[in-house]
């Protein structure tokens, strides 16, 4: 075989493993993508779940707020269930979105909820320091 048909094929076979790497690399790179997305979503249909549970809780309360507002007996124990409930599932909710603010890189702003860069002094969306 001729040298200058060789080391066309040489080169044919490098260019071929770096693409190799290349597409390898990228592959990784949108499966760790692929499954930060799909992490974040699970974690916000959970706060999604946990505010449902709030809104119906809250729901309760006024029920139970108008109830004794119309001279019927209350069940206060009840009623402070429901808010150590409601006081709980905030702070999960809380907790998720920390976790979703990690793996989107960014953060929350603690005054309106926005989401805001990492690197982000002050949030986009109502100025309130970060």
């Amino acid at each position: 075989m001729d040298d200058r048909v060789k080391e066309l094929l040489e080169r044919v076979r490098g260019t071929a493993m770096a693409v190799s790497e290349a597409a390898g690399v990228t592959a990784r790179c949108a499966g760790k993508c692929a499954g930060q997305m799909l992490d974040t979503a699970k974690l916000n249909m959970k706060i999604f779940d946990l505010k449902g549970d709030i809104d119906r809780d809250l729901q309760a309360i006024g029920r139970m707020v108008y109830d004794a507002h119309r001279g019927q007996e209350t069940d206060h124990a009840a009623m402070d269930s429901l808010l150590a409930g409601i006081d709980e599932k905030s702070a999960a909710i809380e907790t998720l979105r920390e976790r979703v603010a990690v793996l989107r890189r960014s953060k929350t702003c603690p005054a309106c909820g926005m989401v805001c860069g990492q690197e982000d002094k002050f949030c986009r969306g109502c100025g309130a320091s970060l």
